[in-house]
């Protein structure tokens, strides 16, 4: 009897190994999942006293590479080198298998293992809120406000214990106030030029008009200069110009990276130049080539990232990854009357760590502009006042599969 150790990525690449080398009858011993993949014993001229035998007698072996072993080695096998089979199985399983029949049963593996994950985390998720019900408690508080799992995580993780019930909704939230990010960028004061950009329909236009419109009441309309180098959108310079009238400051039009450059120099003197750029989806293909245009007046230009608050998590994800491309100043946090959750994209900020500059909360011009450094409270507040108008419900079943792992080392 001949017995050899097949090792390789898969079964159905074992399998045809095993098939080639020693042909349809040989027989499958044993299989396990190791570090390297799937190992297998295969042996042909199978004889079934002997193996008992050195399964009984095994004493060791190299099990890190692959070895032709006749009978009279069969003793040197170690137990804990395979895991022989009962006889009649071992004759079932066969080098004859079948690529098909194998990944049906593959497939179903799968699902029973997906069944047992998820029986397993919802029984971790209620022995840990069992144990920790202060903790659970406060992860439902900050999951119904929208705060994404990572992040709840984390903030929860920064508290002393709390026996207090009380306080199971203000230390999360005071926690989670200091950790949002912010930046002070005193631009109604000291001016400078900035470009606003960001994805589609998030209110860049509407925020230049209120920054300009502050800037105006202190300085004068004549120190102000906008730029539209909005070549995408039909009206876009129009819709701009509606505004600048409004406070009477001038319109400039930029349709290439030149022209943007050029008029750059000729407006320097101006205290304050806001630029209003194209919105462009994450995903779009000359988003990468629009933003290293931009990227080349780098030094002359601060970039401000504008988001609006009712984006959803993936979205806002995504939209960071792709526009810092650029070195961003920070973030413009738009429509924040609009959402019905703030919890994302105080996680996206967050988690990214994004820091807000400014917060946006309605349409009034020069009204509803709020520097983000003294607003971190009174954001982290007005996301708890969603409650009131969306109700939102904590799913346990949510819960178990965002915090489950995550419960293991509290309970």
């Amino acid at each position: 009897m001949k017995i050899k150790r097949y090792l390789d990525k898969d079964m159905r690449h074992v399998l045809r190994r095993v098939r080639e080398d020693q042909g349809p009858d040989a027989v499958i011993l044993s299989n396990r999942r190791v570090e390297a993949g799937i190992e297998v014993i295969a042996a042909i001229d199978y004889d079934e006293a002997l193996v008992r035998h050195a399964v009984s007698a095994g004493t060791g072996t190299d099990a890190a590479v692959e070895t032709a072993i006749d009978s009279d080695a069969l003793a040197q096998l170690a137990e804990d080198d395979f895991e022989p089979a009962p006889p009649k199985q071992a004759e079932i399983v066969t080098a004859n298998l079948q690529p098909e029949p194998l990944k049906e049963m593959q497939d179903e593996i799968s699902s029973l293992r997906g069944l047992l994950e998820t029986q397993l985390s919802g029984l971790i998720w209620r022995d840990s809120a069992d144990r920790s019900p202060m903790r659970a408690q406060m992860l439902r508080n900050l999951a119904r406000i929208g705060i994404t799992p990572d992040v709840a995580a984390m903030i929860i993780d920064r508290l002393e214990p709390i026996s207090d019930v009380k306080r199971l909704w203000d230390a999360p939230l005071m926690t989670l106030a200091q950790a949002l990010p912010v930046r002070e960028v005193d631009l109604l004061q000291e001016g400078g030029t900035f470009a606003l950009i960001g994805p589609t329909g998030v209110g860049k236009t509407t925020t230049i008009a209120k920054i300009a419109a502050h800037f105006a009441m202190t300085h004068g309309p004549d120190d102000v200069a906008l730029i539209s180098a909005d070549a995408f959108r039909i009206g876009a310079k129009e819709h701009l110009m509606a505004f600048a009238n409004i406070i009477g400051s001038k319109v400039y039009s930029a349709s290439s990276d030149d022209e943007l450059t050029e008029l750059l120099i000729r407006l320097s003197k101006k205290k304050l130049i806001l630029i209003d750029t194209e919105g462009r989806s994450p995903r779009d293909r000359e988003l990468a080539h629009r933003l290293a245009a931009y990227g080349n007046n780098a030094e002359r230009v601060r970039f401000f990232l504008t988001l609006s608050a009712a984006t959803q998590e993936a979205a806002l994800d995504e939209a960071i990854r792709q526009f810092s491309q650029v070195p961003l100043e920070g973030a413009i946090v738009t429509k924040v009357d609009e959402a019905a959750q703030l919890g994302c994209i105080l996680s996206a900020m967050i988690r990214h760590d994004l820091p807000a500059c400014w917060i946006a909360d309605g349409q009034r011009i020069p009204d509803d502009l709020y520097p983000a450094a003294r607003k971190k409270m009174w954001l982290v507040n007005r996301a708890v006042d969603c409650l009131e108008h969306t109700h939102p419900r904590v799913d346990e079943h949510s819960m178990a599969q965002h915090y489950s792992q995550a419960s293991v080392g509290h309970a």
